[in-house]
Order: structure tokens, then C-alpha cells, then sequence
């Protein structure tokens, strides 16, 4: 007796609700459900099910036995799928959703690289910042930057961030540069407008066993991440954001680091899958690919 093939015509038994019907669902024969159920019932010792010529129940232990078998199943439905995704060429539709900040500054200037070397891939993208529910919105893949709330989702941390502070070459040619954070009550600076509360943010520093919490006072803040850097681009002032938002700007030589050795470390950028999905083919040729991005 094959006891998995016999615990998948026990189970077909039970939500067909009769040992025929499910001979029928299963394109075999009455009197090889009878047997392959006697077989599983002779090697377990118990009675599974209690039958008559009119009716059928399941005992106590074949109530236990189904929902086991149940679990069993579906695990080795999994294992099979993603054994035989692991091992086969990355195609199909892929949807992925992400922040606008990873989408503009990271993902979006790759694309062209990742589409040659994965032709058979359909990408799907959606912008946006909320955390959404993967299964009902048909998601493939979640980047997101910040705490993650407790699920069944496998997270991979590609980037840890931390709060660094810029100002353009201009501005720092003009006004100079802070020694120390408690100099930064000196210079224009930047605030973020916490969208809800409408209060600035307060900037956080470190430096080894040194904290430093400053809130800026200057003329301008505004709850716009993206047209704050642009703000501060243009000469208005030092701004403080997550270094995934500045590095690139600062590598492109429109911003310089101001107070680079004190930098206070950040939320986390991690890529998310369901926990059924992280083997295919197509789901780790991106994650890879995002990955290697940081």
C-alpha cells in the first residue's frame, strides 16, 4: 500500500461523502476505495470510518486522521511545485509592488538589464506605500522600507538604512558646514511635515556611544519627501532623510554628506514573497535581482 495515494482516496471519501462518488471524482473503481480506506485503517489499527448501506461518519480518529492528511497533502503539494519551479527557466507574469523612492531611484534605471536577461518575464509594477494583503491583491513580490508586521511572509533584508544629512554644493560653498549637530540651530535647514500630525520630524543622530536629537526650525518643511531633496538641490537648505532617498543624488554630485560621522541608523529595505512562492523561478530571478541592486 502506497499510504499517500491511500490518504488521498481517504480524503476524497470524506468530502465526497461516500465511498462511490468519490470512485468517481478519482476515475477508479468502488472496490479500490474500499480497499485502499481497509488498508489504511488495518495499518493505523483504528476504524476511521463508521459505515453503513445508508450512511457514513468519521470516527473521532478519523476525524484526527483527515485533518493530518490534510495538512500532509498540502505540504507535499508545495514541496513538489516549488522543487520543480526551482529547476525550470524564470517565466511568466510577475507583480510586484513597491515604494515610489525604490521604484524611481533603483528599480526602474535596472529594468532594461533585467528584461534582456529575463526575456520570458512579464512585469507587472505597482507604486505605492501602503501595506497590502499579497494574496488578495494578486502580488507576487513586496518591497517595502520600515517594520514589518508579523505574517507568513519570508522576508529578505537587501539594505539597511540610516538617517544621513545632505545640503548641495552651493549651499555648503555659501554658509559652510556644522562641526557637530548642536551647530545645525546656525544653518537653513529642511523639515519633514509628518503627514498626520502636521509636526516636523526631529532629526536623530549617533556616533558611537553619542546621541544627538535636533528639530529644525527653519523656513521651509514640507511632508513630500522626493520635493524636499529637490529643495535642497537647489541651495534651501541641509535636509535629513533615510540614505536610501540621498545616496543617489549624492553620487550624482547634486548633494554632499554634512555631518557624515554622524549617521543614526534606519529602517530596513526588504523584499517580501509568500512562503509558498520563494522557490520559483521567476520570484528569485527578481529578488536576486533586487538584491544585487544594494
Amino acid at each position: 500500500m502506497d499510504r499517500l495515494d491511500a490518504l488521498k482516496v481517504f480524503c476524497s471519501v470524506v468530502e465526497a461523502g461516500g465511498f462511490s462518488r468519490a470512485a468517481d471524482r478519482l476515475g477508479i473503481s468502488t472496490s479500490s476505495v474500499t480497499n485502499q480506506v481497509s488498508a489504511l485503517e488495518t495499518h493505523f489499527r483504528t476504524k476511521l470510518l463508521n459505515r453503513t448501506t445508508r450512511s457514513m461518519s468519521l470516527t473521532e480518529e478519523g476525524r484526527r486522521c483527515y485533518e493530518q492528511a490534510l495538512l500532509l497533502l498540502d505540504g507535499m503539494s508545495d514541496l513538489e511545485g516549488s522543487m520543480m519551479q526551482s529547476h525550470s527557466l524564470p517565466a511568466g507574469t510577475l507583480r510586484v509592488d513597491m515604494p515610489s523612492i525604490i521604484s524611481r531611484q533603483y528599480i526602474a534605471p535596472a529594468l532594461p538589464q533585467f528584461l534582456v536577461q529575463y526575456p520570458d518575464i512579464t512585469l507587472r509594477i505597482t507604486v505605492g506605500d501602503r501595506m497590502i494583503d499579497m494574496v488578495e491583491e494578486g502580488v507576487d513580490v513586496l518591497i517595502r522600507i520600515g517594520d514589518l508586521p508579523d505574517s507568513n511572509l519570508i522576508a529578505k533584508t537587501v539594505f539597511k538604512t540610516s538617517y544621513m544629512c545632505c545640503a548641495s554644493p552651493a549651499f555648503v560653498a555659501r554658509h559652510g558646514m556644522p562641526k557637530a549637530p548642536q551647530e545645525l540651530a546656525d544653518f537653513p535647514c529642511l523639515g519633514f511635515l509628518n503627514p498626520k500630525s502636521r509636526m516636523v520630524r526631529p532629526w536623530q543622530f549617533s556616533k558611537g556611544n553619542d546621541s544627538h536629537r535636533f528639530v529644525p526650525k527653519g523656513a521651509l518643511a514640507m511632508d513630500h519627501v522626493e520635493s524636499l531633496i529637490e529643495a535642497a538641490k537647489a541651495g534651501c537648505g541641509i535636509v535629513q532623510q533615510m540614505s536610501v532617498s540621498l545616496i543617489p543624488p549624492v553620487r550624482s554630485g547634486e548633494l554632499v554628506p554634512v555631518l557624515p560621522d554622524w549617521l543614526a541608523p534606519g529602517p530596513d529595505v526588504s523584499v517580501l514573497v509568500q512562503q509558498k512562492n520563494h522557490r520559483a523561478a521567476k520570484i528569485k530571478a527578481f529578488v536576486d535581482f533586487v538584491a544585487g541592486l544594494f
